[in-house]
């Protein structure tokens, strides 16, 4: 009798740990440079900038993003322990529950980017959509999707790959067979 051993879907635990990187770093935020000067306001899921951005109604913008972040960091922090544990099992339906989780992640973050940029314009000179620019009298502000979005995505596409070699990835073998046998 001969034992197995699990193998371990690895695109799957490096999607677990790259999504585990993207919570440390800023999802979105905005530059503003010009006249010799560079300001940076970036939220990410453990609070936001430091100071008010300079865009007009800065204290209810923070407050929609950091009031429901928290939403979408549990749905982040479920799609990596979905993402990790499937990696370790032969059927794919746990890694399917963290693609689901981080799509939802996604798209959630990216609505509640669209709402809060929407909804608290007041006024000209206001950020009416999640990403873009804009110059006045040389100075340039830029606001957007950050690298703990894209790497975040990166993390996503990275689930889904491993989903599609998940049977190849985590078929057990002999403990005593050589790759050249077939188990």
């Amino acid at each position: 009798m001969t034992a197995t051993l699990p193998r371990v879907n690895f695109l799957g635990v490096m999607a677990g740990i790259l999504a585990l990187v993207s919570i440390l770093l800023p999802w979105w935020g905005i530059t503003t440079t010009g006249l010799g000067s560079s300001t940076s306001s970036m939220w990410g899921f453990f609070g936001g900038p430091t100071h008010n951005p300079d865009i007009n109604n800065a204290s209810g913008f923070s407050s929609t993003i950091t009031t429901y972040s928290p939403i979408i960091l549990a749905l982040v922090l479920l799609s990596i322990a979905l993402a990790i544990a499937g990696s370790f099992t032969p059927r794919v339906r746990i890694l399917t529950g963290g693609l689901v989780t981080s799509v939802a992640a996604l798209v959630s973050y990216a609505e509640l980017i669209g709402y809060t940029a929407s909804n608290n314009c007041q006024g000209t000179g206001c950020i009416t959509q999640p990403t873009g620019s804009e110059t006045i009298f040389g100075v340039t502000r830029t606001w957007g999707f950050q690298q703990g979005f894209y790497l975040f995505t990166a993390a996503t596409i990275l689930v889904l790959i491993g989903m599609v070699f998940h049977q190849t990835l985590t078929r057990n073998r002999s403990k005593g067979a050589t790759p050249s046998q077939k188990a």
